[in-house]
């Protein structure tokens, strides 16, 4: 039997994309090695050929196939960035029927399946989603008829199957889900004498395969990995990071976190002034009657110290997460600042407010006491003035 199509130019074509996938590997790429599954809708353009001789039971036999719409299915990974494996199994259903040269014939479905491994060859994954097909399947065809010319005859054969094509994969989101296409010449090969008794030649085929579906990957995608820090720009040291350089620093070693003057020396502050007393109703920033009275108290203090200037100052205790409770916070002291400026008090006085949530406790959180003391709100003075 001539071939159609020689299975040499195809298989070349793929080992050709396989050598210079090698070459043109990005290594430097983060490589998504996760398992996935490829589900693929299939059309089978297939050959005929014709087995046998005068001499035979059913003399020279001419094998027909019709095209047909088929599946297959794969599970694959990633080996390296040029290469994938994949184990895959499809199924066809297409029309067949021989005729003799006395004119007889005979004709039903021919289930045909196989299952194998194929190996994938990209030549560079990322940029040019283009890659390389070599595979090889084993399986079996039923010819769907148990007689020919009134002579019975087996209706299931062997059948071996090499493929060798190209695809294109399309990746849809950062999931990692992809459409695929493909093209795959599979020669195949039938051992006619399972059906037709011994004697009988293999018949071959040159059939071409077009598929398209989705690979949709297992698991959880890999994260890129952290970008490196920049690097530090060099320029005048300041050692104890007080934010004033060595050179003009009169107080070195001051510990991290200080507020420091323009010297670099500690700046002796206020202790903050804890408005004890100044409460709000539960998982609420609403005042309650008691603060509102400790706040009218503070609003009189504070008109009589018109050169003070402050900020507000809230926190929590630790019970519910951290981001709530810093945003609960904040909208408690923003509830005390409404009120005093609402009072008299005005804004510029105010320098600011901030929420803490629960950091910076003043006593433990594991008991009810020690909870109380840390819900609490504070004024903090910001210039030379008092109270």
């Amino acid at each position: 039997m001539q071939f159609k199509q020689p299975l040499y130019t195809c298989v070349a074509g793929a080992l050709g994309l396989a050598v210079s996938a090698g070459a043109m590997a990005q290594d430097n790429v983060p490589q998504d090695k996760r398992f996935y599954v490829a589900p693929m809708v299939s059309y089978g353009f297939f050959d005929s050929d014709t087995i046998g001789s005068g001499s035979d039971s059913f003399g020279r036999l001419n094998v027909d196939n019709d095209d047909s719409v088929g599946a297959s299915l794969a599970i694959g990974k990633p080996i390296t960035s040029w290469l994938n494996l994949e184990l895959f199994g499809f199924y066809f259903n297409p029309d067949q029927s021989l005729s003799n040269n006395a004119g007889s014939d005979s004709a039903g479905d021919a289930d045909l399946y196989g299952f194998g491994l194929d190996a994938l060859f990209f030549p560079a994954r990322d940029t040019f989603p283009i890659y390389g097909i070599l595979g090889a399947a084993w399986g079996k065809k039923d010819v769907g008829f148990s007689s020919i010319n009134g002579v019975g005859v087996g209706d299931d054969a062997d059948a071996d199957f090499l493929d060798a094509g190209v695809g294109y994969m399309y990746t849809l989101n950062d999931y990692g889900l992809k459409v695929r296409a493909e093209y795959r010449y599979r020669y195949t090969t039938v051992d006619s004498a399972d059906v037709l008794g011994a004697g009988y030649e293999d018949a071959r085929y040159n059939d071409h395969i077009v598929s398209v579906g989705l690979q949709v990957p297992i698991g959880a995608p890999p994260q890129a990995p952290a970008p490196a820090p920049a690097p530090e720009p060099v320029g005048p040291q300041d050692s104890d990071g007080d934010g004033v350089i060595d050179a003009n620093d009169q107080c070195p070693g001051t510990p991290r976190g200080t507020e420091v003057d323009a010297r670099g020396c500690p700046i002796e502050k206020k202790a903050p002034i804890v408005l004890k007393g100044v409460t709000f109703e539960f998982d609420s920033s609403k005042l309650t009657a008691q603060a509102t009275n400790r706040l009218d108290n503070v609003v009189d203090a504070l008109e009589a110290s018109p050169d003070v200037n402050f900020r507000v100052d809230g926190y929590t205790d630790s019970i519910g997460t951290d981001r709530y409770n810093l945003d609960l916070s904040q909208r408690r002291v923003d509830s005390v600042r409404s009120y005093l400026m609402n009072h008299g008090i005005t804004s510029s006085r105010i320098t600011g407010t901030q929420g803490h949530g629960e950091s910076n406790p003043v006593a433990t959180n594991e008991t009810a006491a020690g909870r109380a003391q840390n819900r609490r709100v504070e004024l903090n003075v910001t210039n030379q003035g008092g109270m």
